[in-house]
């Protein structure tokens, strides 16, 4: 997040009114303000002026502080210094209802510890730049101004049925940030090429309570739903679109038999001598690309690896003839026949990692 540097030469504001009026924060009293010559921030100490406070459970004032917390709020920055706020919030109890709850202030964005104004800023500044180009830039935390995007853009877009009814249904999943196990799900009209919503998170009941809005001949329409071999979506799918035809998509399928190629060659490389292992590690990426793409070279390269191999050269050829069948297959039934001869020749395969891919694609 931020932190403010500790600065014996520092300036206090003599006349806290004027400095309030100056900074023009809803609902909230500036006591005194800390100015750092050496450093470019300034710290305004805060308090709320407001006695009492709503429950936002039942809805009745109340006047009886449970807690109090402080808090370091951003706000926007003033002149060449970045400005923010200590607070102090205020925890009530509600006389009614027995809850505790935080105050609401018509200064602070909910849930974030930003100024209303200050999240709008940043908004702004990541519609033409990357929310980590924006954080670097303003010295703020990435989560931070990442929570301040997506907040107002579901404020701004709510989940909503799409205008139109689809056919064939997309589902997959998306890395909001890579490498954060941080996932949210993606639904896309799959005629139109077009995406219909995002969903915050990956979890069936979310997804399931989307698909639920949509009017029941909406629901009706659907004829196909393509997702990956995740059981919780094709279960969901099953239960709210009973008449579509659930399937895992080709991507996916793909990807299961490319990762037992990548796993059979990291065993192989484990075997290998220094010279040998830094040649096929330098060389990887030829077990994954299409054959067809390789130039000559590559080819070669290639050749060498599969015959110093055989586990390895049976798994890669697997993998180019499981792209033949959907790149060349005339006809649905041919399809099936060449699918199911390819299945018993990966069940009979002594490779670990490709049966365990085979008996994927069968589920």
């Amino acid at each position: 997040m931020f932190s403010i540097p500790a600065d014996p030469d520092l300036i206090q504001a003599d006349d806290p009114p004027a400095v309030t009026q100056c900074w023009h924060l809803p609902g909230l009293h500036v006591t005194h303000l800390l100015f750092s010559h050496a450093e470019p921030w300034v710290l305004l100490h805060v308090r709320a002026t407001a006695p009492s406070a709503l429950c936002p459970t039942c809805g009745h004032p109340s006047t009886a502080v449970h807690q109090y917390h402080r808090r370091l709020v951003r706000d926007l920055a003033w002149a060449d210094h970045r400005c923010c706020l200590q607070l102090v919030r205020r925890r009530f109890k509600c006389a009614d209802c027995q809850r505790p709850f935080t105050e609401e202030l018509a200064a602070v964005a909910p849930h974030a510890r930003t100024t209303r104004r200050y999240a709008t800023h940043l908004v702004a500044a990541c519609r033409s730049a990357a929310i980590q180009t924006v954080a670097r830039q303003e010295a703020h935390g990435y989560k931070a101004v990442e929570a301040c995007f997506y907040t107002q853009a579901a404020r701004l877009h709510p989940t909503s049925p799409p205008a139109h009814r689809i056919k064939r249904l997309g589902i997959d999943e998306i890395a909001a940030r890579k490498g954060h196990g941080h996932f949210k799900l993606v639904l896309v009209d799959l005629d139109r090429h077009q995406v219909i919503e995002q969903l915050v998170d990956r979890r069936k009941e979310t997804l399931r309570t989307y698909l639920l809005s949509w009017s029941a001949a909406q629901r009706a329409a659907v004829e196909e739903v393509a997702t990956d071999f995740w059981a919780a979506y094709h279960e969901v799918a099953a239960a709210v679109l009973p008449q579509a035809r659930v399937v895992g998509d080709r991507f996916h399928a793909q990807k299961h038999i490319n990762e037992a190629v990548n796993t059979t060659r990291r065993a192989v490389q484990r075997r290998m001598g220094p010279v040998d292992r830094e040649f096929v590690r330098e060389r990887r990426s030829l077990c994954l690309r299409n054959e067809a793409d390789l130039c000559r070279a590559e080819e070669w390269d290639l050749l060498l690896m599969k015959e110093y191999s055989p586990p390895l050269g049976e798994v890669h050829t697997r993998k180019e003839e499981f792209r033949t069948i959907y790149n060349t297959a005339p006809d649905r039934a041919t399809a099936a026949q060449q699918l199911d001869d390819w299945l018993a020749a990966v069940a009979a395969s002594t490779v670990a990692a490709l049966v365990k891919a085979g008996e994927c694609v069968t589920r």
